[in-house]
């Protein structure tokens, strides 16, 4: 009697224990990929935003290098800021908006969807930061004015590289804290 309710029970619990682990797994691997894919996505913009500034930074080199010739230079430079910015527009404003829906999939705590809102509007005002920094480099190496030689160039390069830099690191602690939203409590060092 003890073996045929033992064996009842087995069958009864070991799936039900084996289906409640399994769930859990797939939850806690599906918040590891959603903390990386946040951690990534920031990682782009910063990567993106930079190539935009190294652009400028390379254009002034070569117009300092010939200053007869540089509108040349110039309209190529316009043509490439808008491609690398088109580039940028396309992935950095967009890739945060379904984080408060994969709150709600990988069953994030109660809390975490108004963190994850706050922390997205952070970021994008961090965004529109940034790009105040490149639009001032367009007035810059984009005028009629622009002077191949004049001091204020490196001024501009190296005024938008600090303001970028300390942009970055701001963007990186609020990625980091989205990150660690997403991480299983299991992995969730503190």
């Amino acid at each position: 009697m003890l073996l045929l309710i033992g064996s009842g029970l087995s069958y009864l619990l070991i799936p039900w224990i084996s289906e409640k682990s399994s769930h859990k797994r797939v939850l806690q691997e599906g918040r590891v990929s959603e903390a990386r894919y946040v951690l990534n996505q920031a990682l782009v913009d910063d990567k993106q935003l930079n190539t935009i500034l190294t652009t400028f930074e390379m254009f002034d080199k070569e117009a300092a290098s010939d200053p007869k010739n540089y509108k040349s230079a110039q309209t190529q430079l316009k043509r490439t800021i808008t491609n690398l910015y088109i580039e940028f527009d396309r992935h950095a404003w967009w890739w945060g908006h379904d984080l408060t829906v994969q709150c709600g999939l990988l069953r994030l705590p109660q809390g975490s969807k108004e963190t994850i809102e706050k922390l997205n509007d952070d970021y994008a005002k961090n965004l529109v930061a940034a790009t105040k920094q490149v639009d001032l480099l367009r007035g810059q190496f984009f005028s009629k004015n622009y002077a191949p030689l004049d001091s204020h160039n490196a001024n501009a390069l190296q005024s938008a590289r600090d303001a970028l830099n300390r942009l970055a690191a701001d963007r990186g602690y609020i990625s980091g804290h989205l990150a660690w939203i997403f991480m299983p409590p299991e992995l969730n060092w503190q």
